[in-house]
């Protein structure tokens, strides 16, 4: 009898070689049987969710903390956000306002996106990690822009600059976690706030420089 290691799955044309039909057959079988068997483990894994969160919820999530986080970093370094020796009330006021509108901003790019991060997500993780950081630059040039345009509108160009590198950073630590604790496009709140914390809290200390 034939080994069935080099089974070609395409069907055998029409022959009396009942053995290669055989063969065929078992392959056929052997790979729908696996097939359902990852796709009733993923059904299981997804069943067993306390909190499901889908990909547009998790990214927009996502975009709000990163739009609170890194730029409330941003204004602590460059104005003390109002407080400190040199305190202004007015100063805060406008850091406040700032970072208000960073974490709308973001929250809104961060569901606008969530469609083409799950298309990268689908794709090989080489692909993968060169299709996200673009999208964060994304994310990041629209939310600085955003808060940039309190500060008397001359922020916006600076603000986005700020930003777009630290939508890359945080875009590309983010989502292939994402992907790989996402199962049927969900995930789990109980794995989503930690990453999505860890990811935002990374890159406002690295604009603190701790």
């Amino acid at each position: 009898m034939r080994g069935t290691s080099t089974i070609n799955l395409e069907r055998p044309a029409e022959s009396n070689d009942v053995y290669t039909r055989l063969n065929w057959l078992l392959a056929v079988n052997a790979e729908e049987s696996g097939r359902l068997s990852r796709s009733a483990a993923e059904e299981e894994e997804l069943l067993l969710m306390r909190r499901p969160m889908d990909a547009r919820r998790a990214f927009g999530l996502f975009g709000l903390m990163l739009g609170l986080f890194p730029p409330a970093a941003i204004f602590i370094r460059m104005f003390g956000y109002g407080a400190g020796r040199n305190a202004s009330l007015m100063l805060f006021i406008v850091c406040l306002l700032m970072n208000v509108a960073c974490a709308a901003a973001g929250y809104g790019m961060g569901l606008a996106l969530s469609r083409s991060v799950e298309r990268a997500e689908r794709r090989s993780l080489s692909v993968m990690m060169l299709l996200v950081p673009f999208i964060g630059m994304a994310w990041g040039a629209v939310t600085g822009f955003a808060g940039g345009l309190i500060f008397a509108g001359i922020g916006a160009f600076f603000g986005a600059v700020f930003a777009m590198p630290i939508g890359a950073l945080s875009f590309t630590l983010f989502t292939p976690l994402h992907q790989a604790l996402a199962r049927g496009g969900m995930i789990d709140a109980r794995h989503f706030w930690p990453l999505a914390s860890g990811a935002t809290l990374f890159a406002a200390a690295l604009v603190l420089g701790l």
